[in-house]
């Protein structure tokens, strides 16, 4: 399998075999793509950031393993309201997935 990500186009493929197409449906931004026999040899994401993205929610510990950063980086851009968060316990942090992807992204 090949996977093939283009973030300035915001598309991901995802290649399951070398087999020529012959037909693709589309279908909400997914495109498969099957042979002649009807298997299918990959599929392509357009959009693809869109697709990704929810509103699940994520502790500390979660966020600073998605961005790749430190808890004590994490807590001064916290601090410097650089980066989204909520505390519906009114203790610990929560973050949306999406928000950090975000954040991510932007670099």
């Amino acid at each position: 399998m090949k996977v093939f990500h283009r973030p300035e186009l915001d598309y991901l493929s995802l290649d399951f075999s070398s087999e020529p197409e012959a037909k693709t449906s589309y279908e909400n931004g997914i495109i498969v793509r099957y042979d002649k026999k009807g298997h299918v040899v990959g599929i392509d994401i357009t959009d693809s950031m869109n697709f990704f993205l929810s509103n699940d929610t994520v502790d500390m510990k979660q966020a600073v393993r998605i961005l790749g950063f430190s808890e004590s980086t994490m807590r001064r851009l916290i601090k410097n309201k650089k980066i989204k968060f909520t505390k519906p316990n009114g203790k610990d942090y929560q973050f949306k997935k999406s928000d950090l992807i975000l954040f991510k992204k932007a670099g």
